[in-house]
Order: structure tokens, then sequence, then C-alpha cells
């Protein structure tokens, strides 16, 4: 069985049991357009999301209006609370993620590990485009976790780049722009570069760490040292906010 039938099949399975509550979560990345793809095939109107953390690249707007056009979808943009973000700009800065990897891991959870939690309250599962080969932070992520709350289905979890480049190619899906600049994993426009020959997949993320675990925070729980300190930092955040 291909790649693709191996796909199709999770996802009509999750169709079958989740029914017209599942959701598409997305960034507009090759992954994600794939999924939208085959799941418009099957369900067409199927609810795509994407967070907006405020600091996306003008492109990935592009990329947005593109995939409406595509599939005749209105996207759903998640947004982080406005006085939660205003609170932590004010008292950590506009680019608080420079200074320390908690910091970074603050910005992510006030942007979009928060504003996603909240959207998704209530959604039975969602179909994201992690594939095993990305990073070794994801190499044992399972088709579909049911232990995440909601489900958290990856069609594409034993896909390769090649087989996400030869989906996209075959079917003639649109592409984000920025690989064209040289990216290969695409997020917020501060945090994202182009990557040179020969570096990883996610190599683009978050360069200026060193020797830390580079994920948001949605996919993966940093340790329980920087744990504590990004707790401490989003409860002051949360309670300047809620005054």
């Amino acid at each position: 069985m291909s790649r693709s039938s191996e796909a199709h099949e999770v996802i009509q399975a999750a169709l079958n049991e989740f029914g017209p509550e599942l959701a598409v979560l997305t960034s507009f990345q090759r992954e994600g357009v794939v999924i939208v793809d085959m799941v418009q095939r099957v369900a067409p109107g199927t609810r795509v999301l994407t967070i907006d953390t405020g600091r996306l690249p003008e492109a990935t707007f592009d990329m947005m209006r593109t995939i409406e056009q595509r599939y005749g979808l209105a996207i759903e943009r998640i947004q982080p609370d406005p006085a939660e973000v205003a609170t932590m700009v004010e008292t950590q800065g506009i680019n608080l993620f420079r200074d320390s990897y908690p910091q970074r891991v603050l910005c992510c959870q006030v942007r979009k590990v928060r504003p996603l939690a909240k959207r998704l309250e209530g959604v039975p599962a969602f179909f994201a485009g992690l594939r095993r080969a990305q990073s070794d932070t994801r190499a044992d992520i399972e088709i579909v976790d049911r232990s995440s709350k909601p489900v958290k289905i990856s069609p594409l979890a034993d896909w390769s780049a090649d087989d996400v480049l030869r989906y996209t190619s075959d079917n003639h899906l649109p592409e984000h722009p920025l690989y064209a600049a040289g990216y290969t994993s695409i997020g917020c426009d501060p945090c994202t570069r182009a990557v040179a020959a020969g570096e990883d997949e996610r190599a683009g993320r978050w360069w200026w760490e060193t020797d830390e675990a580079k994920e948001c925070g949605l996919h993966f729980s940093p340790d329980g040292k920087v744990e504590r300190k990004v707790d401490v930092l989003l409860r002051e955040i949360l309670e300047r906010a809620s005054v």
C-alpha cells in the first residue's frame, strides 16, 4: 500500500469516528497543505484552523488566501489574548524570545499554546502535519495520539520529505513562498530563517539557541526546571493582564 493510501485510510477512519467536529490545524507548510488537500477530497468543508500569533511573515498570509481560494474555505485564525500579549511585551520586551530559552517558551505559550488550547476545547480531534523524520523530538509521535486532548492525528507520521514533495508535485499543490527562499520549516517571522546545505530541516527555527529542544510547547514538554521558570513568568503575565 502506498504512503498516500495509508494516509487516506487514517483520515477516513478519523472522519468516521469523530465526524464533522474534526478540524485540520496547519501553518501552511508543505505537510499541512497535503493534509488539507487529502481531507478536503474526502470531506469538503472540514474546518481549517491556523494560529495567527501576530508575528507571522506576510508570505504566510498570502498562502492562507491561496488555500482559501483553491478549496473555497474560510480559514479560522486563532489569535492570542490581546491583554496577555500587551502585558508580556510591556514587561519582557517585544523580542523577549532572544533573551533566554524560558522567555522564548513563554512567548510561544502566550501567542500559540494558550490560544490553541482554548480554541480546541470541545473539539474531539484534529489533524496535524507532523512527521517523525522532522526532528529527534518527533521521532516517536503516534499516528493517532489518544493521550492528547483533543486526540491528535498525524496521517503523515511515517512520510519522508520526499514523500511530501512527491504528493505536492503530483497534485499540483501550492507551496509556501518562503520555500523558494531556502526555508525548510516556517513559523513566526523573527524566529525562522533559511537553512544552509546539510542543515537539519528544523535548523532554521530558533537558531540562536544551543543545546535546547527546538519545540514551541505544542508538541513537546520542556524539562522540569525550565517549565517551572516558564510557569513563574506566565503567572506574572496572567496576573498583570487580569488587572
